[in-house]
């Protein structure tokens, strides 16, 4: 499993990189069909990270993809929508750090919800005992994603300051 998670993590972070470094100027097309093809990937290598995990048999893969890219689609939606909830930690003052939480904590309900609306919807097609482990693999799998990005983006803030 670490070996899948690693190789998610570099996924995401060259993902990471590459959204980051556009943010100074709008896409080309080549860009954007550059991005969507990493992203692609990404998806691609948690489902075969949750398949191993979560031990499914093609008829249940074959449910559980669509399924499984509609929740990853709303998940990212809540938690694009606020962007107070990323600010970086260096931009935090005493004058937002309020509202800094604030979305932040909006987010964590926001990405609740999905997460409950989608438990029966993930039982209707694998395992109870199989959607438990797909929460958890799939939380530890953000949460490494997301330190990697947190350290990418430090290390370019770093490299911008030279």
């Amino acid at each position: 499993m670490k070996k899948i998670i690693v190789l998610l993590v570099a996924v995401a972070a060259m993902f990471a990189q590459d959204a980051f470094a556009q943010e100074k100027a709008p896409m080309t097309d080549a860009q954007k069909a550059a991005v969507k093809a990493k992203r692609e990937q990404l998806m691609q290598t948690r489902l075969e990270l949750l398949k191993t995990e979560l031990e499914l048999t093609s008829e249940q893969l074959a449910k559980f993809d669509p399924v499984y890219r509609k929740y990853r689609q709303e998940i990212q939606r809540v938690t694009s929508m606020n962007k107070d909830a990323r600010m970086k930690k260096e931009l935090i003052t005493n004058d937002n750090a309020l509202k800094v939480v604030s979305a932040r904590l909006a987010n964590q309900i926001l990405t609740s919800t999905v997460k409950q609306r989608y438990l029966l919807i993930f039982a209707e097609v694998i395992e109870p005992l199989q959607v438990m482990k797909l929460y958890k693999v799939d939380e530890k799998v953000s949460r490494e994603a997301s330190k990697i990005m947190k350290y990418r983006q430090s290390a370019e803030a770093m490299d911008t300051k030279k």
